[in-house]
């Protein structure tokens, strides 16, 4: 049960990757019902799936990612009207659900239980700060890509597909100041169960480093964004710095030390 939901999940990610893609390639615009309905429609099969999840190792954390950036899609799409979104959204989650099932999401996975509460409330809490934290990359992108055609007066595809340049930076300002909390609170979570149960649990040095990295680098994102007043081109230019860095860390992490066991 668990690979197939995460299966007619999958599939229902690919159609609405291939209805954005569609639009933007200059073909058949989807109606809006519909480019809504079927992501929606994929996100609810995805949390059965993960509702049965043990969330340790890499590839629960993929599929709760690829989930996120479902539901911040439909988020951006109803509250910002930001339907271009999904041309970044969509495919990340198909490829990241498919790699999730590759690694080892089997029938047999145990599902969560409730003595693990705060381990699954850190686990769920960091994964939504990563989430916001590629949206406020995705949403930067846009931004530039949409400023470039401007500055070009080119009046193709991008400039008729995307949203306009305020309604993309109010959505990397919203997404970062919204991804700091997650990401506190998920470090402290993470603390938290660390202290309560010192004597159970073996703490990853690599993933500490991880963590509290991403933290500093989405904190200075958002202090430039909030403190500093950065907006339009160069806080997009810092948004996509910030999750570059993050991205690139974690590479250089899971290189030195492999295993798809941990969240790492």
């Amino acid at each position: 049960m668990l690979f197939n939901l995460h299966l007619i999940a999958l599939g229902l990610y690919g159609v609405a990757a291939a209805l954005a893609l569609q639009a933007f390639a200059g073909g058949r615009s989807t109606a809006r019902p519909l480019a809504l309905a079927v992501p929606s429609a994929g996100a609810a099969f995805h949390v059965a799936g993960v509702a049965q999840l043990a969330l340790v190792g890499v590839a629960p954390a993929l599929s709760m990612l690829a989930l996120f950036l479902v539901l911040l899609q439909l988020v951006s799409e109803r509250v910002f009207r930001a339907s271009a979104v999904a041309l970044f959204t969509a495919p990340l989650a198909t490829g990241l659900v498919g790699l999730a099932l590759l690694l080892g999401l089997a029938p047999g996975a145990e599902p969560l239980r409730g003595g693990n509460a705060w381990l699954i409330s850190h686990i769920t809490l960091s994964v939504l700060g990563l989430a916001l934290l590629a949206l406020a990359f995705i949403a930067a992108a846009l931004y530039l890509l949409q400023f470039r055609e401007l500055k070009a007066k080119r009046f193709g595809p991008v400039f008729l597909s995307f949203p306009p340049l305020e309604r993309l930076d109010s959505l990397n300002r919203s997404a970062l100041v919204a991804g700091f909390p997650a990401l506190t609170a998920g470090v402290l979570l993470a603390v938290g169960y660390t202290v309560r149960f010192a004597g159970g649990i073996h703490v990853d040095k690599a993933q500490v480093v991880w963590g509290l990295f991403t933290w500093l680098v989405v904190g200075a994102a958002v202090w430039l964004r909030v403190v500093r007043h950065w907006a339009g081109r160069r806080a997009a230019v810092a948004s996509i710095a910030a999750f570059a860095a993050v991205l690139l860390v974690y590479l250089a992490l899971k290189l030195s030390a492999p295993g798809a066991e941990r969240f790492l």
